[in-house]
């Protein structure tokens, strides 16, 4: 199955060398441990096919249900702190409505 991930994917497999959240991703995101995207679009596409549905009990500021948007899969995001869901629901919003996808 390996043969099935991406080219990028394989080069590592199974590791996976990721920088910290760049400055762009933290960008008007107050929460104290943002994720960097390609870390969780790379553990997505380990785990989960198009359609699938992703569930983040502790969805910070939505970068796994950003991910899961831009891979093409379903997701449950669930948080309880106020801040953090405002956050998350602009994020999930932008991503949305420009249709970007990976």
């Amino acid at each position: 199955r390996l043969k099935d991930l991406p080219p990028e994917m394989r080069r590592t497999f199974p590791y996976l060398i990721v920088p910290k959240a760049s400055k762009r991703e933290k960008e008007r995101n107050n929460h104290p441990t943002v994720k960097p995207l390609k870390l969780m679009s790379y553990l997505i596409t380990l785990a989960s096919r198009e359609g699938d549905l992703i569930l983040d009990p502790f969805a910070g500021s939505c970068t796994t249900g950003v991910a899961a948007v831009m891979l093409r899969r379903n997701y449950i995001c669930i948080e309880r702190e106020e801040e953090y869901v405002a956050t998350g629901k602009a994020r999930l919003s932008a991503v949305e409505a420009q249709g970007i996808l990976i």
